[in-house]
């Protein structure tokens, strides 16, 4: 196993991240101490008359700067794009930062999916900041009382809230239950440890397939002596510094 060098680096927010080092590859990691659940990028997250697997109000529609979440009805620029038809039809179309570039932005399915993929949010003054990664970049998360993973990545940027907003689908893993964006059930007891990888996405950038992303997870995290490491640095980031040999 390679030796682990973890620094202190920088605190937002609150949240102290810690530098990780082996040599080979860099990372940061944070404790966050309670996370935060989005539905943004699921074909069902937002409706009119609020029926969605998120609230409408994160949106901030109909007052508010909805098209930061909402894409814009081409033919009614003032108003958001419902869908036409299918599953889903009458729903908003919910957007991430995080998407396909190759569909039209119209298309609900250019988008990351927080029903079914594990992503974190990035509050975009954290994002701006040199090291601390970008879209596609691949994330660990680990919870601690559950002892609980997900394999994910960056998959949207956000306002500046505190560090430790996910997608439904990383919660869920982590809880181990249903998570709900829009009541708040099934959030994982606790702090969850987020392991970032800055520099790691792949080309193209998305769409990745679940078992691809978890993939290139267990690889990254194997750099770093495997899913123990997980277990170490949760006990550990409340240390100013902490060095291993083994």
């Amino acid at each position: 196993m390679s030796i682990l060098v973890v620094d202190r680096w920088i605190e937002y927010r609150g949240t102290v991240v810690h530098a990780i080092d082996t040599g080979v590859r860099q990372a940061y990691a944070y404790l966050s101490p309670g996370i935060a659940i989005t539905a943004a990028g699921a074909p069902d997250a937002y409706h009119p008359e609020n029926i969605g697997s998120g609230h409408i109000r994160r949106t901030e529609w109909p007052d508010g700067e909805w098209r930061c979440a909402l894409v814009a009805d081409p033919k009614h620029p003032r108003r958001p794009l419902q869908q036409p038809a299918g599953r889903h039809a009458g729903y908003f179309v919910s957007i991430t930062a995080l998407s396909d570039v190759s569909r039209a932005r119209t298309d609900p399915g250019a988008y990351v999916d927080a029903g079914r993929i594990p992503y974190l949010v990035l509050p975009a003054s954290f994002r701006a900041m040199e090291g601390t990664g970008d879209l596609g970049d691949f994330v660990v998360a680990y919870q601690p009382a559950t002892r609980r993973c997900s394999y994910g990545l960056i998959g949207d940027i956000g306002p500046d809230r505190s560090l430790g907003e996910v997608s439904t689908r990383m919660a869920s893993d982590l809880s181990g239950q249903r998570a709900e964006a829009r009541s708040g059930r099934g959030l994982p007891p606790g702090p969850t440890l987020c392991l970032v990888f800055p520099r790691s996405r792949l080309a193209p950038v998305w769409p990745i397939p679940p078992a691809a992303i978890r993939g290139r997870c267990e690889y990254l995290l194997k750099g770093l002596g495997g899913p123990i490491r997980l277990v170490q640095l949760a006990e550990a980031l409340g240390e100013p510094a902490w060095e291993e040999t083994a």
